[in-house]
């Protein structure tokens, strides 16, 4: 029996077959790994969620071609056909469960509060004031700051020409104040406490 052979469903001991097997599937985790990471953003990041989104459509595609003509060709399941389709069902459940952001504004949080900590708010009717930031807070990248009326405003780096989002603290909830000091419609959607992620139109 040749050095190479396998017992079925094992992976081969030497040989290009095994580092096909594992080069695959660290594609397809660097690709269901930018999926999620462009979905963590308080507004999203197109352009890496549209090159990571294709690159595991095509991995996908490639599994199914690869998984066939093996199965077809030796009539027997390797123990790696399943990691493809568990990774993949993994980020689906990660992504409608809206884990990522969960999981990455819970690890930046500390740091947008340490900047607010202890500041005054500014009264209704007081006008946008920008203040200067540490660049990244957290895991995040801040290009702007801004007190607002009753609270701080926060722009996250990675908006695009359609859009600016970012996060906001405003322990009475957003006014018409805060969108006016703005000068732009923002949503805004609740993070707990008085913390909001918020996105805008330009």
């Amino acid at each position: 029996m040749s050095d190479t052979a396998t017992s079925d469903g094992a992976l081969p001991k030497t040989g290009p077959g095994r580092w096909w097997i594992w080069a695959f599937h660290l594609v397809v985790v660097a690709a269901a790994g930018g999926v999620l990471w462009s979905v963590s953003y308080p507004g999203s990041n197109l352009s890496l969620f549209a090159s990571s989104g294709c690159a595991s459509l095509l991995a996908g595609c490639f599994w199914l071609g690869w998984t066939i003509r093996i199965a077809g060709a030796t009539g027997t399941c390797r123990r790696w056909f399943p990691i493809g389709p568990v990774i993949g069902v993994l980020t689906l459940v990660l992504l409608c469960t809206g884990a990522p952001f969960k999981m990455r504004w819970a690890a930046s949080r500390g740091a947008f509060a340490a900047i607010v900590a202890g500041h005054p708010l500014p009264p209704p009717g007081s006008e946008w004031e920008r203040f200067t930031v540490p660049r990244r807070l957290g895991l995040y990248t801040i290009v702007e700051a801004g007190w607002v009326p009753g609270g701080a405003v926060f722009y996250e780096a990675h908006g695009d020409v359609f859009y600016h989002a970012g996060f906001a603290y405003l322990p009475g909830g957003p006014t018409r104040d805060v969108e006016t000091a703005m000068i732009e419609l923002a949503s805004f959607h609740h993070l707990g406490g008085g913390w909001y992620r918020w996105s805008a139109t330009s």
